[in-house]
C-alpha cells in the first residue's frame, strides 16, 4: 500500500503512540523495524501515520516493547484497524484534513466539556476604576 500523503489526527496520534512505546522500551527505530522486518524508513513512516500497520504487527511491536497493557493494545488496534466512512468521507479532497479530523472526533466522542471565559472590559481590570464603579 502506498503511503498516505496527509495522514489523520487519528492515524498520527497512533503513531505518536506507537513511538512512546518504543521509546519506553529503550529501543532504537532501526531495531524496532527489524522485529517487523521493514526497513527504518518504513518505521519511521509507520510512527509518523503516514503508512498503515496491521492488528498482527502492532501485537507484536507492543510484545517486544513489553507492553502488558491489554486495554491499551486493543485501543491502538481499534485505532489502526477504524475504517469509519463517515458523512465527511465524501467532502475529502474538498476541505482541509483539519476540518475532517474534527468531523471524525465528533463523531467519535463520547462527551463534551465546555469551558466559557468571562470577558472583562479594559477599564474594569484596574482597582482604582472598580472601586470608583463600587462606590
Amino acid at each position: 500500500m502506498p503511503p498516505r500523503r496527509q495522514p489523520t489526527a487519528r492515524q498520527a496520534r497512533l503513531g505518536i503512540e506507537l513511538r512512546k512505546l518504543r521509546e519506553a522500551a529503550g529501543l532504537e527505530a532501526t531495531e524496532a523495524a527489524s522485529l517487523l522486518g521493514v526497513n527504518s524508513v518504513q518505521m519511521s513512516q509507520i510512527e509518523s501515520g503516514i503508512a498503515g500497520v496491521s492488528e498482527e504487527r502492532l501485537r507484536r511491536l507492543a510484545a517486544h516493547y513489553s507492553c502488558s497493557d491489554e486495554e491499551l493494545i486493543s485501543s491502538l488496534v481499534k485505532m489502526a484497524t477504524d475504517r469509519t466512512h463517515g458523512w465527511w468521507e465524501e467532502h475529502r479532497g474538498h476541505l482541509p484534513t483539519p476540518f475532517l479530523d474534527l468531523a471524525e472526533l465528533e463523531h467519535h466522542a463520547t462527551f463534551l466539556r465546555e469551558v466559557q471565559f468571562l470577558y472583562i472590559p479594559g477599564p474594569l481590570q484596574t482597582e482604582n476604576y472598580a472601586r470608583a464603579v463600587f462606590s
